[in-house]
């Protein structure tokens, strides 16, 4: 026999003993597991046995024998065997110390992860980390930490117990990082100075320190538990801890900085880092970076630099990094800072702790802004031009007193009335949270019962219902569906119940009704002849009311009552009536021009422009350039070139107490830019700069270079703050040199300027030569923290933002506009709805009139379109859809969006044809009036954003608001027909493409909502119409969250108090588009237009009496909406599917 053969025979024979040893082995384990589960039943009492069961247990987790080893791993990984459950319960309830310290052996082998290679170790530790979700779902994280406080409560010196200790922390961190309220355990169990102690007696315990850091870092990450170990005096200990570990680059250290971090974040902790000299002992790791390698250096420094970035917060801080050995160190990185992607992050923050901790540099403008109107008329009823004021003695006991209180409570530089302050947060979604918050609450707390009622029952009861007879003042707007009484008539037919609530309104009760006041002024529009205005107005009205009434058009399809028209020939060019219609607008700074872009149509370049991609040498640069700015202005100039607060006072608009209302009527404004680019100018070494036309917006220009420029933006009316949209004009330039461009007083953290957005650029000259249209323009852009601080006390600490961004001018001697988007004026939608009542096709409805006035006496409009009323198609059996837009100025985008509706609407095809026959359109193209026309960012003359005003609007202060809520709440109320849609037009900053926010009940925040059944397929249909037809749609940016913060904005009112289960928000990117057809390019007012358009096709495929619907919906793990199924049934009944599969693309962190 050879040694092969023989080798061959003897594997043979060892096989079937070692099967037989395994399944000896896995025999005497289930044993022992079913002893102990015996044990558990019958004698809990008994140590003795206990001691046995979990020695034995523990000596097969430590014996040398793989499958021993992993056979018992694999018994108390398993639910089912409930071993985990049996040594918790005895965990809890022995006293004997043995026991207990094989149990905590057990556990740390059991739930601890293992360093090593192979696909072996990988599955063991899945299983851990199955096993570490399983024993925190039983409370086993509880019962760990009261056996630790009963552990460390010992301190009898026993090696066992130490040992016990140390499974103990060990076990711990292993949960700490998967159980979400880890910190919270901690604290209600009493154990967070215990955890302290036990690091202050440990930290140089190599055994120990690691778990030790694990834990600290998760109850550092918790507000509560961190202000308990500061006032335990924590940051002393980790000055010791890092002293201790040195500055070698380990795990250890990292978390140590991570913890130190996240405790900065207290105020109180930045004062005691600063008096222990930690501050002193993070910059001298900071300055050995350099010999750091990997990731490991990235981590390291990241979090140093937070930690200083939280210091520069305190004024202690800041002088204590304010040294010369400090800035030089700080300065030493950037200079030697490699030239590598991973570390532009790192930059950013060394040159944001820079200009932070140096002495911060005031704004060169005065704190209040030129750009002022004064309320107090309004607010005691003295502005004889007001048109549309309720009952005086009403609104003098409630809207007077309640602005007047804030306004003399706010100091002097703070603003008006539940505006937030200055904040590092996302101010879209167009649902600000500080405001909508305080109003919705304050609206829901007013209406809580005595009884104990909580917040939610109250959301079900509207705390602002319109009283019925203020209501049916607006049955003038819908004319279409003729008289009052037959109004009344029509409601009345179609309601099943005999006892109407609108049998009020043709019988009133003279006792139990309240007059309708004499004074009361409409100024609304025309009637149909046949109104009974004595029954419905009242004796004292009729006279009044009539006055406003005009003469009608010998068109029964289309006319308008908007005086902005007057006398305005259809035979004009859209220039001239540009400037006529803009020379009637009211503003509070006096205009001097008309800008030539709008004054052309405005419109963008029909060809895809690609996104920026950012130049990081560039941005390096400019960088840098700031901080050496800041450090050194001297060595810069420091010329002014426009300085618009200078500008007023030359021209008397100074009166701060004085109402300011300007109108360039009498002399009408023009444009001469084409004049101007024909002279032939003398060589200037500086810009020439402009801003004072509709929407414009720039404060002051300061030159700081040779062709370097510091802007400063225009706040909101009556406001110190909201500084996003620029608007301005600029000539003298010559062609082939760069531009550079910083706007200084940026407020938002973060902008899309850092992800691939480029400002827009119109060329008159370009323009001349037959290329009009705003184009997307820009180099070398970037946006970061500089050195001006805020104006008002309240936020004198924080910092202002700088956009930069250079432009090469095609021409020499060229006129151009620069813009944040693509504007969009007050005059521009008022010439356009002239356009569209001179071009309606035939068999159209429009009707064009004021809804209301402004604050400063502009008129708001209100179009109504459909199709004429025929027999076989009534108008008054149509649906309704309510639209509305800009009620945030600076969101032009949701103007293009509405102009491509209309457009659409008021179009010669058959699709649009068979849209005005289905529906009758409700809209308001512009909410936000005084905003746009001012130049405004996100409010208007009061300075209060509107969409947080829905809740509660004061029909004195946010007319515009409080009058459409009133029109969509009689077609709910009155005429009982609650519009099938609602859509708020807006634009978003933050985010790409377009997409919408709707209210789906099952993901409301109050549980009142969640608990009446929802029907998805009525608010889902929409969305998955508008994803198949537009490819500018992005659907997987679509949500439906009903939000408590939001609870005041338009989307989340017309929902919850108005019954529109279709009410949306669509939001529209100022940048452009991330996934689809359209993905890496800028969006275009053309794709903004189709946006509009498709919406409406995606109303007209919109079926509300559709049946036998399923609808399937699918979420990833961030709530994004993956995939919507839709199967129905149409006419022929053929299924319709649609689907799609959103691909979820994430843009990098900028600091």
């Amino acid at each position: 026999m050879s040694a092969t053969d023989s080798s061959a025979q003897t594997q043979d024979i060892a096989k079937p003993k070692r099967k037989s040893f395994r399944m000896a082995d896995e025999a005497a384990a289930d044993c022992l597991f079913e002893r102990l589960r015996l044990h558990q039943q019958r004698a809990p009492d008994s140590a003795e046995v206990a001691r046995a069961i979990t020695a034995r247990i523990n000596s097969r987790l430590t014996s040398h024998d793989k499958h021993v080893r992993q056979s018992t791993l694999d018994k108390l990984w398993n639910k089912q065997s409930g071993a985990i459950q049996m040594l918790l319960a005895i965990l809890e309830t022995s006293r004997d110390t043995a026991t207990t310290t094989y149990i905590t052996a057990i556990l740390r082998e059991v739930l601890c992860l293992k360093q090593g290679k192979g696909k072996k170790c990988s599955a063991n530790n899945l299983a851990r980390q199955q096993c570490s979700q399983h024993f925190i779902s039983i409370n086993g994280t509880q019962v760990v930490i009261r056996t630790m406080i009963t552990t460390h409560g010992k301190r009898d010196g026993n090696v066992g117990t130490e040992l016990m200790l140390q499974d103990l922390v060990w076990i711990l961190a292993s949960l700490a990082p998967r159980d979400p309220k880890f910190a919270m355990k901690v604290r209600m169990l009493g154990c967070v100075r215990t955890m302290h102690l036990i690091l202050k007696g440990h930290f140089t315990d190599n055994k120990i320190i690691f778990p030790l850091l694990v834990i600290m870092k998760q109850l550092a990450k918790n507000a509560v538990t961190t202000s308990i170990l500061i006032r335990d005096g924590v940051v002393a200990t980790y000055e010791r801890v890092l002293v201790s570990l040195g500055f070698i680059p380990t795990a250890r250290l990292r978390l140590c900085l991570d913890a130190i971090d996240y405790f900065s974040k207290n105020k109180v902790c930045c004062m005691q880092i600063v008096k222990t000299g930690l501050c002193s002992v993070l910059l001298r790791v900071f300055d050995r970076w350099d010999r750091y390698e990997g990731r490991m250096r990235l981590k390291i420094c990241a979090h140093i630099l937070q930690t200083l970035q939280h210091l520069c917060n305190i004024k202690t801080g800041r002088r204590a990094l304010c040294t010369k050995k400090h800035v030089q160190t700080l300065h030493r990185f950037c200079s030697q800072c490699p030239d590598e992607p991973e570390f532009d992050g790192l930059l950013a923050r060394v040159c944001s702790v820079i200009t932070l901790c140096l002495k911060h540099q005031a704004l060169p403008v005065p704190v209040s802004s030129p750009a002022s109107f004064n309320l107090n008329p309004i607010l005691k009823g003295t502005n004889a031009s007001w048109p549309c004021h309720e009952d005086e003695e009403e609104a003098a006991n409630s809207d007077s007193k309640t602005v007047n209180s804030d306004l003399e409570d706010e100091g002097p530089d703070t603003d008006i009335e539940g505006i937030d302050e200055f904040p590092d947060m996302d101010f879209d979604d167009h649902e600000l949270k500080s405001e909508s918050v305080e109003e919705a609450e304050k609206v829901l707390l007013q209406n809580t019962t005595k009884s104990g009622d909580s917040l939610q029952s109250t959301l079900w009861i509207n705390p602002n219902e319109r009283d019925l007879e203020d209501l049916k003042k607006y049955f003038i707007y819908f004319k279409e569906f003729g008289s009052y009484n037959k109004q009344i008539r029509l409601v009345k037919s179609r309601s099943n119940s005999r006892g109407s609530i609108l049998e009020d309104f043709l019988f009133p009760q003279t006792s139990g009704n309240r007059a309708v006041t004499s004074n009361l002024n409409l100024s609304l529009t025309t009637v149909l002849g046949n109104t009974d205005y004595e029954n419905v107005l009242g004796p004292g009205q009729t006279s009044s009311f009539l006055h406003h009434k005009i003469h009608e058009s010998t068109s029964t399809t289309s006319w308008s009552s908007l005086k902005i028209h007057k006398d305005i020939s259809k035979y004009n060019a859209f220039a001239s009536v540009y400037s006529t219609i803009s020379s009637r607008v009211k503003s509070v700074i006096p205009f001097v021009k008309v800008a030539y872009p709008d004054m052309m149509g405005g419109q963008g370049l029909d060809h895809p422009e690609p996104l920026n991609k950012m130049e990081r040498s560039a941005c390096r640069m400019k960088l840098l350039s700031c901080v050496d700015r800041a450090i050194n202005p001297e060595a810069y100039m420091n010329e002014t070139v426009y300085d618009l607060d200078q500008l007023c006072s030359a021209s008397g608009n100074t009166d701060s107490g004085a109402q300011k209302s300007f109108s360039s009527e009498s002399i009408g404004l023009t444009n001469t830019d084409e004049q101007e680019i024909t002279k032939v100018n003398n060589f200037s070494s500086r810009l020439a700069f402009e801003s004072r036309f509709e929407s414009g917006n720039l404060r002051k220009v300061i030159q700081v270079g040779p062709r370097e420029y510091e802007l400063i933006l225009m706040p909101d009316v009556n406001s110190t703050k909201r500084h996003q949209w620029f608007y301005f004009e600029v000539r003298n330039m010559q062609q082939g040199r760069p531009y550079i461009f910083n706007i200084v007083n940026c407020e938002k953290s973060d902008s899309q300027f850092n992800f691939g957005m480029k400002p827009v650029m119109y060329s008159v000259k370009e323009a001349v030569l037959g290329r009009p249209g705003w184009v997307r323009a820009g180099s070398d852009i970037c946006y970061y923290r500089n050195s001006y601080h805020y104006a008002n006390q309240k936020n004198h600490n924080k910092c202002y933002l700088t956009v930069t961004f250079n432009i090469d001018f095609p021409h020499t001697n060229d006129v151009v506009y620069i813009a944040y988007h693509f504007p969009f004026t007050y005059s521009m939608m008022m010439t356009r709805i002239w356009q569209w009542s001179l071009q309606l096709p035939s068999g159209s409805y429009l009707r064009a009139e004021p809804l209301c006035y402004s604050l400063n006496n502009n008129e708001i409009p209100l179009l109504t379109v459909s199709a004429e009323d025929t027999p076989s198609n009534p108008i008054v059996d149509r649906e309704i859809v309510f639209l509305t837009a800009r009620v945030h100025p600076g969101e032009s985008n949701a103007s293009w969006v509405m102009d491509g509706t209309l457009g659409c609407l008021l179009g010669p095809s058959i699709a649009a044809a068979a849209l005005r026959a289905k529906y009758v359109f409700k809209i308001v193209p512009m909410l936000n009036v005084e905003g746009v026309v001012n130049g405004c960012h996100r409010c208007g003359l009061t300075n209060e954003d509107l969409n947080r005003r829905w809740c509660k609007p004061s029909p004195v202060l946010h007319p515009s608001i409080y009058h459409t809520k009133g029109l969509i709440e009689y077609l709910v109320r009155v005429w009982k027909k609650p519009p099938l849609v609602y859509c708020d037009y807006h634009g978003h900053s933050r985010k790409k493409n377009v997409f919408f926010y709707g209210c789906a009940g099952a993901e409301s925040w109050c549980s009142n909502d969640r608990i009446v059944p929802d029907e998805p397929v009525k608010y889902l249909m929409l969305p998955a119409l508008m994803h198949r037809i537009s490819p500018a749609f992005a659907l997987g940016s679509c949500s439906f969250r009903v939000e408590r913060e939001r609870e005041s904005t338009a989307r989340v009112t017309v929902w919850r108090h108005l019954g529109v289960t279709r009410s949306y928000t669509m939001e529209a990117s100022f940048c452009g588009f991330d996934r689809g057809p359209f993905k890496g390019f800028h969006l275009n007012t053309h794709h903004l237009q189709s946006v509009g358009s498709d919406f409406c096709e995606a109303l007209n495929g919109l079926n509300d009496t559709a049946t036998n619907v399923d609808i399937q919906l699918t979420k990833d793990l961030n709530g994004n909406i993956v995939e919507i199924n839709i199967k129905g049934a149409d006419r022929d009944n053929d299924k319709v599917r649609l689907r799609w599969t959103a691909s979820l693309v994430r843009g990098p962190i900028v600091y």
